[in-house]
C-alpha cells in the first residue's frame, strides 16, 4: 500500500503535516476528513523513507500498547489532566519508538490538538481502530469508558493471536525438522551412495534413482533452486497484495482442513469483539463496519464485510445482510438478529465474541490430535521413501556385485 505525505488544517486552523498509508489520494483525503482535517495537499511518496527508517527502529509490540492503554485508563480515571497523563505515560515507557510517539502526542495536545488527532499522527503504531475509538469517546464524552473497552479489545486480540501462534507452532516445528533432515540426506548422504553405486552398472531401484537425481540436480544447480524460490516468493507477495489475491488466499486459509474452521472461528471472534466495542463507543454502524473491515486481516472475510456494508447501506438490518455472506456462522446471525430486536446489539456481539474465544481455545488444545493423521502420513511417506532408496540397493547388493 503506497504512503502519502499530506498537509492539512484542523478546525482551529492549525497546520498539520504527516504521512499515512492509503490505496489512493482520494482515500487519503477521506481519511483526513474523517479525522476532522481539511486537506491542503496530498502527495504520493516515490520512496518510502519511513519503511527504511523503520528497519532500524525498535518495534512496538501489541502487549506494550496494551500496558500503555491500561496505564492511560487508570491515570485518566484517577482524575489527572491529559497533559499530566501523557507525560507520565512517556516517562514510564521503556520502548524508544513508543516513547517518541507519546512525546510527539503530548506536544501536539499541548499545542491545542485534540487527543484523537494527536494519536492519528502515530496511527502506524496505534492503528485506525484505536484512533477512531478515541475520537468517538471524545465526541460523546465517554473517553474513560472507551479506554476501558480498548483495554479489553487489545487483550482479546493478543489472546487470539497467541492462540493462533500456539496452534501453528507444532506443525511448523515438525515440517521444519523434516525439511532439515531431507536437506542433510540429499546433500551429504545421497552423493555418497551415488558415488558408490556409480561403480556398478546395474539398474538401481526407482526410489534410489529419484533421490540420486534430485540430489545431483541440487548439487549441480543449487543456484537455480535459490533463484526459483526467490522468484516464487516475490510472485506470491505481489499476488497477495492484489484484490483477487487477497480474496483467494483468504478463502484458502478458511477452507483448508483443520486450520480452516479455526480461522473462521478466529475471524468471527475478532469481528464480534471489534464491532461490539466500536458500536458501544457511539460510532455509526457503517463506520463501525468500515473500521472492522480494515482490521479483520483476512481477504475472504473482508469481502463478506464489504457485502454486509453494501446491504446495510441499502437499509437492511445487519442480520439480514449477514445471510448474504458466506463466513458468518448461523449462531452469530441469530444472535445479531436478537440483539437488533432487543436493542442490545453490543452485548450480544460481545457474548458471541466470548463464545468463540472459548471455541478457539478448545480447538487449539485439541489441534495436536487433529493434526496427527496428516503429519503421520507426511512423516511415514518421507521415511518410507528414504528407507527404500537407501536400503533396497543394500539388500540387492549381492546381485549388483555379481552383475559387475
Amino acid at each position: 500500500m503506497p504512503t502519502f505525505q499530506y498537509r492539512a488544517r484542523d478546525a482551529q486552523g492549525l497546520l498539520i503535516a504527516g504521512q499515512q498509508e492509503a490505496l489512493n489520494p482520494d482515500e487519503m483525503r477521506m481519511n483526513l476528513a474523517r479525522r476532522g482535517l481539511i486537506p491542503i495537499s496530498v502527495k504520493k511518496q516515490s520512496w518510502d523513507l519511513t519503511a527504511i527508517q523503520g528497519l532500524f527502529k525498535e518495534k512496538v509490540k501489541p502487549d506494550e500498547i496494551l500496558v500503555t492503554t491500561r496505564q492511560f485508563h487508570t491515570l485518566f480515571k484517577a482524575g489527572m489532566n491529559m497533559e499530566a497523563v501523557l507525560g507520565t505515560l512517556e516517562r514510564q515507557c521503556t520502548n524508544k519508538t513508543l516513547k517518541e510517539a507519546l512525546r510527539r502526542i503530548r506536544g501536539n495536545v499541548s499545542s491545542g490538538m485534540s487527543l484523537s488527532k494527536a494519536f492519528g499522527e502515530c496511527d502506524k503504531i496505534f492503528g485506525e481502530l484505536y484512533v477512531s475509538m478515541l475520537a468517538a469517546g471524545e465526541e460523546a464524552g465517554i473517553l474513560q469508558d472507551v479506554l476501558g473497552d480498548l483495554c479489553g479489545l487489545l487483550e482479546k486480540e493478543i489472546q487470539i493471536t497467541s492462540s493462533v501462534k500456539s496452534a501453528t507452532l507444532y506443525p511448523k516445528v515438525v515440517i521444519f525438522v523434516l525439511i532439515a533432515a531431507s536437506f542433510v540426506i540429499m546433500t551429504f548422504v545421497m552423493p555418497k551412495f551415488a558415488s558408490f553405486y556409480g561403480h556398478f552398472k546395474a539398474t538401481l531401484p526407482l526410489p534410489t534413482r529419484i533421490l540420486i537425481g534430485i540430489s545431483t540436480f541440487m548439487k549441480g544447480y543449487w543456484y537455480v533452486v535459490l533463484i526459483a524460490a526467490f522468484v516464487g516468493w516475490l510472485l506470491y507477495n505481489r499476488y497477495a497484495k492484489t484484490a483477487r489475491g487477497k480474496v483467494r488466499i483468504g478463502a484458502l486459509q478458511l477452507s483448508v482442513p483443520v486450520f480452516g474452521p479455526l480461522n473462521i472461528k478466529v475471524s468471527n471472534a475478532r469481528f464480534c469483539h471489534i464491532l461490539s466495542a466500536l458500536y458501544r463507543s457511539g460510532l455509526p454502524m457503517n463506520r463501525c463496519l468500515e473500521i472492522t473491515a480494515r482490521t479483520i486481516g483476512n481477504g475472504a472475510f473482508l469481502r463478506d464485510l464489504e457485502i454486509l456494508m453494501g446491504e446495510v447501506t441499502k437499509g437492511r438490518m445487519i442480520s439480514e445482510g449477514m445471510r448474504s455472506c458466506k463466513y458468518f456462522t448461523p449462531v452469530i446471525i441469530d444472535a445479531t438478529a436478537v440483539g437488533e430486536v432487543t436493542g442490545s446489539l453490543d452485548e450480544m456481539l460481545s457474548a458471541m465474541g466470548g463464545h468463540y474465544d472459548v471455541e478457539v481455545q478448545h480447538t487449539v488444545k485439541n489441534l495436536a490430535t487433529l493434526l496427527e493423521p496428516f503429519l503421520l502420513v507426511i512423516i511415514f511417506g518421507m521415511v518410507t521413501l528414504f528407507a527404500l532408496a537407501i536400503f533396497l540397493p543394500i539388500w540387492n547388493m549381492s546381485s549388483v556385485v555379481l552383475h559387475h
